[in-house]
């Protein structure tokens, strides 16, 4: 092991409740299953994004060969219990691996004892009001001698409100840390806005916050511990086509409406905001229909992209991440005519093999399924189609490019929507992004404040 992994494990070894905040591409996984060798427990249960159930499955087979591994991948939810109770019944040490969408529904998972529970992207269960993230705290109190090991490579991503849901799930049913409840929690920390109560606009207390922080957490950034090439960032900007502005003009009106009346909450911030992005990718959602309807005939965004694309080597592999499904099939469809062999990697499409083995050279991938867990370091050259709200997601899908295993510069180019001389919401996210900040909150802000003209800053 490296010797951050090797700290790691002696930060583990005697808590019951760990802490994992190492960097993307640090070997956490690796450094877990040695803490789980070490203390010889015998039942582990894993969560983890769907993605990543097969990581693990691969890591224990290299690292822990006398430890059974069950990864739940297959089936409803009470096929997958009657397999754990099968598999059970033989008392040699298991690894049950179940992803976070589908562990909380097995019934079986909650009836069990586990010595070890590990939430892996644990960030996932920051959400207080989550039913992953109060499923997570149920399990705790289920089994309250299990140790219970969180790991994430963008812990407070979007700062120190992430922090509840999360050592919630790892403390519970102590919480020792933040205490009992978000509201409390809440208090303490943060500043929120009068009006709108659940708007978060600053914070205090933040000594304290950090010394609970680091009194409960082994943390070590990438850049501090792993030897990488470098990395670059290139913002291109895309106009809008006319209809397009037409079409973005007329939502951003409504949204401006909203936001000048104060009748704002990040709820209805986050309908307007996807519809936004949409256009920015050149389709729209409109009332009543299922499906995004593509604005022309071809999305500026597909054209500026085929340029890009047009300028590399046709055999150099390459990651087009999207966040709108209507983005995937465009940037598919343009990999297509430029005769590059294309693979994807969403929801209800998994062809990541066949561009890990040289079958393909583009892959065209959901950042919410293909951004956390995966090695895309094949490709030292990624393009942002579209991004979403989320900075965690963002981090995660640099990071699949950008870590061990990568040995040339990694390049990235984040395509954004301008309307004429305007900023578009795609600048916007881009801009709250690179400051680390909440993006609703700061789109909120942004939209309060007269624009003279657009923000441009390489991403």
């Amino acid at each position: 092991m490296w010797t951050h992994q090797e700290e790691g494990v002696e930060w583990c070894l005697h808590r019951r409740s760990c802490l994992l905040w190492m960097g993307m591409g640090c070997g956490k996984t690796r450094a877990t299953l040695e803490v789980v060798r070490r203390r010889g427990h015998k039942l582990v249960l894993v969560c983890c994004p769907k993605a990543v159930v097969p990581a693990w499955g691969k890591q224990a087979a290299i690292w822990s060969s006398g430890l059974r591994v069950l990864l739940l991948t297959k089936g409803t939810a009470a096929e997958k219990g009657k397999v754990i109770e099968a598999a059970v019944a033989d008392n040699s040490p298991l690894l049950v691996v179940v992803n976070y969408e589908t562990a909380w529904r097995i019934r079986q998972i909650e009836k069990m004892r586990w010595d070890c529970l590990v939430y892996d992207e644990c960030h996932r269960l920051k959400s207080p009001s989550g039913a992953t993230s109060r499923w997570a705290a149920r399990m705790g109190k289920r089994n309250p001698e299990a140790q219970r090991i969180g790991l994430s490579g963008t812990l407070l991503a979007q700062g120190p409100m992430d922090a509840y849901g999360v050592w919630r799930a790892v403390e519970s049913p102590e919480c020792e840390t933040f205490g009992q409840t978000f509201t409390g929690f809440r208090r303490e920390y943060a500043v929120t806005n009068p009006v709108i109560p659940q708007m978060v606009i600053g914070f205090r207390n933040m000594q304290k916050f950090g010394t609970l922080v680091a009194q409960t957490t082994f943390q070590r950034r990438s850049e501090d511990v792993l030897d990488l090439p470098d990395i670059m960032h290139e913002q291109i900007d895309v106009q809008l086509s006319p209809a397009e502005a037409r079409v973005y003009r007329e939502i951003e009106r409504e949204f401006c409406a909203v936001v000048e009346s104060g009748a704002v909450t990040p709820a209805n911030v986050l309908v307007q905001l996807i519809r936004l992005l949409e256009v920015c990718g050149g389709s729209v959602h409109y009332d009543g229909e299922r499906q995004a309807r593509t604005i022309g005939d071809r999305a500026s965004k597909a054209a500026a992209m085929a340029e890009l694309l047009e300028d590399m080597p046709a055999d150099e592999p390459v990651v087009i991440f999207h966040n709108y499904s209507a983005d995937g099939d465009a940037a598919a469809e343009e990999c297509r005519k430029l005769g590059r062999p294309v693979s994807r990697l969403n929801g209800s499409a998994n062809e990541l093999a066949d561009w890990q083995d040289g079958k393909t050279n583009a892959l065209v991938v959901n950042t919410a399924s293909g951004g956390v867990g995966i090695d895309l370091t094949r490709a030292s050259y990624g393009i942002f189609y579209s991004c979403g709200h989320s900075l965690s997601l963002f981090l995660q899908a640099i990071a699949r490019l950008h870590r061990p295993g990568q040995t040339k510069t990694t390049h990235f180019y984040n395509l954004v929507a301008v309307d004429g001389d305007r900023q578009t919401a795609d600048g916007r996210v881009y801009e709250a992004l690179e400051k680390r900040q909440e993006v609703i909150d700061a789109i909120i802000t942004s939209y309060g404040k007269p624009q003279s003209g657009r923000a441009h800053a390489n991403a």
